[in-house]
């Protein structure tokens, strides 16, 4: 076993070269590649915390929104039967406004009509007298005998239903 010995000076050296490696790469790789790894698992982690809060966030926003939406929804309807309310209200109004103009429109005319009655009962009145006038005086003008009084008598009648 000649070719097979252990060179104690050696393998020593290569202990010792093993030991400052392993040293140097646990000081200036591992450590520092470990805590890179922290560093991301953390930015990881914070990313997925700030995720929730958007997500709750968002949900807090929804919910707002949809409480603001029925909230303006029922304003709306509101309005709208408000609305409905004055224009019917307004729509009755002007109703009994035109009925009434209506009624003061029909008494005016009447009230016009019984004037205009008044005056052609008067002016026909006025013709009456002034036909018997005209005819006493055509009787008394002449001497009249029964026919020609007959004669004016119609032609008077003749002008009074003209």
């Amino acid at each position: 076993m000649e070719g097979l010995e252990i060179d104690w000076k050696v393998l020593v050296g290569q202990i010792i070269n093993f030991a400052i490696l392993f040293f140097l790469l646990t000081y200036f790789v591992y450590k520092p590649f470990l805590a890179l790894l922290k560093e991301r698992r953390e930015k990881i982690a914070e990313g997925i915390k700030k995720a929730q809060e958007a997500d709750e966030k968002m949900l807090e926003i929804e919910k707002t929104k949809d409480a603001s939406d029925i909230k303006n929804e029922e304003n709306r309807k509101a309005i709208i039967l408000k609305a409905e309310g004055e224009a019917k209200t307004r729509a009755g109004e002007i109703l009994q406004s035109a009925e009434q103009e209506k009624i003061n429109i029909i008494a005016k005319a009447q009230k016009d009509s019984e004037v205009l009655k008044e005056k052609e009962k008067e002016n026909t009145k006025k013709e009456i007298i002034e036909n018997a006038f005209s005819l006493a005086e055509k009787v008394l003008k002449e001497n009249i005998d029964n026919e020609k009084s007959k004669k004016i008598t119609a032609e008077f009648l003749n002008k009074l239903k003209i």
